[in-house]
């Protein structure tokens, strides 16, 4: 007979998670979502991918969803433009949306995104916005149109990409630093824009670099797990000079009591490491079915 004092949906609850199993944990998070490519031909920096933090209280022996996103493909020629990051996912608890690209020297725009693409200096574009919470907009593009084209740099969390200016591309704006991550990391930031006949901008927390013109280089990708956006490519001989650099590819941070587990379906690359009375466990690679299960 049921006790008076314990409840028919208690005992149901218990049961179903074995009775006697862990109790729920609250666990913080931080993720990064796949940052976007740069722009073609003095293209804009691609903005980085979203970045999301929190804490949930989470079951155990419950399978959650883990996904982390791919970085985009930068622009590579006037009619294969650049790709926005694909988004990362955390169960319910989580989306962070793929950065956005950086517009090339044509009338394609940058994109929105986590954080969005900064303008080209052709056309003299606007940078894309960023989404709320989630990261800043693209620096603009500026130019003279005669002497000097120079694009924005991509949005990063921690603030927006720079305007394009007389003396060069804009730099991508400031990423973040993880506060969970078992060792200090910054991440999250834009990438450069393109220049020409000047420098390219810098790509920040892992955001990557635009290319001087001339110097044979095409845009630099982000950094891989940091959800950086692509450097922009510039304008001018070399053609490879004009390629817009890929996003870096997103990531995934859980921090949580050391008594606890995270077991991780056999598609997710991850690492585990345990400092004083938490573990520190990062995602680095991970499909749209993969899970993680909680001990």
């Amino acid at each position: 007979m049921i006790g008076a004092n314990v409840s028919a949906f208690s005992i149901g609850k218990a049961v179903g998670r074995g009775g006697g199993a862990v109790p729920p944990f609250d666990l913080q998070y931080a993720s990064a979502a796949g940052g976007g490519g740069g722009g073609y031909n003095i293209g804009g920096g691609g903005g980085a991918g979203g970045y999301l933090t929190g804490t949930n209280e989470v079951e155990t022996g419950t399978a959650y969803q883990v996904t982390v996103g791919a970085g985009g493909a930068g622009g590579t020629a006037q009619n294969t433009p650049a790709v926005n990051g694909s988004n990362t996912v955390f169960s319910s608890f989580a989306t962070s949306i793929g950065g956005g690209v950086g517009g090339p020297a044509n009338t394609s725009l940058p994109s929105i995104g986590g954080s969005g693409g900064g303008g080209s200096g052709n056309y003299r574009d606007a940078g894309a916005s960023g989404i709320a919470g989630q990261g800043n907009a693209g620096g603009d593009g500026k130019s003279n149109h005669q002497t000097w084209w120079n694009s924005g740099g991509g949005g990063g969390k921690g603030s927006a990409g720079q305007d394009g200016n007389s003396g060069g591309g804009g730099n991508g704006g400031l990423g973040i630093t993880v506060s969970i991550a078992p060792s200090s990391i910054s991440i999250a930031g834009g990438g450069g824009g393109g220049g020409y006949p000047y420098a390219g901008g810098s790509g920040l927390s892992g955001g990557g670099n635009a290319p001087y013109a001339g110097q044979g280089l095409s845009g630099a990708s982000g950094t891989v797990n940091t959800g950086g956006g692509g450097g922009g490519g510039t304008h001018g001989s070399p053609a490879v000079g004009k390629i817009g650099g890929a996003g870096g590819s997103g990531v995934i941070y859980f921090k949580y009591p050391a008594a606890n587990t995270a077991t991780f379906s056999a598609g997710v690359t991850s690492t585990t490491t345990t400092i004083g009375s938490f573990k520190h466990s990062t995602i680095t690679a991970a499909g749209s079915s993969d899970t993680v299960t909680f001990g």
